[in-house]
């Protein structure tokens, strides 16, 4: 028997047949699938939606490896809003309510920061992948798609990230094709 999340991401996938990963050589991945085709829905036809339009039941299948930014415009930063579970599990720290420019690794520059730019620039998902810098040994890289959000339907105030891990320590991530790992989707 099919759970919610399955009958949400089957149902979604009928209705955008080719929504896939969208780039080519970047790593398949059912959870990066399944957050950008729930964030298509829930736009429906706005540009971006909104943090209410993601209801609770909705994400709770993604919540662990979900992390929510705030996006402060004056002066630009952005916080961590929401961090879940594994995320928090994995990370050096727990960076719940900290705002990006006061963590070394991440603030400006910096491939976190200049990824959630690129979403809030572009107004658009873009998937990315960043060498992953915990403490387990299990992961060489994380593959991620930010999402931005607007409660006006027209400001980025939030930015949905999605998490996936490689496994692999010291592999890093080399795209079969080339591909740059950062790229906004269409």
């Amino acid at each position: 028997m099919m759970d919610l999340m399955q009958l949400a991401t089957a149902a979604a996938l009928a209705r955008r047949p080719n929504a896939g990963s969208g780039l080519p050589g970047y790593p398949q991945s059912e959870i990066l699938t399944r957050a950008h085709l729930l964030w298509l829905d829930a736009r429906g036809s706005a540009e971006m939606p909104a943090r209410r339009q993601f209801p609770a039941a909705t994400l709770e299948p993604l919540a662990a490896q979900v992390l929510v930014f705030g996006v402060e415009h004056e002066p630009l930063d952005f916080r961590y809003l929401e961090v879940g579970s594994r995320m928090r599990a994995l990370s050096n720290d727990d960076y719940t309510g900290r705002r990006l420019s006061e963590i070394p690794h991440q603030r400006a520059p910096s491939l976190v920061w200049d990824h959630l730019m690129a979403a809030m620039d572009a107004r658009a998902p873009v998937r990315g992948v960043l060498p992953y810098v915990g403490r387990s040994r299990e992961f060489s890289s994380i593959f991620h798609i930010v999402l931005p959000l607007a409660d006006d339907g027209e400001t980025v105030d939030r930015l949905l990230v999605c998490v996936d891990l490689a496994p692999g320590a010291g592999s890093g991530v080399r795209l079969q094709d080339g591909t740059h790992p950062f790229t906004q989707l269409g």
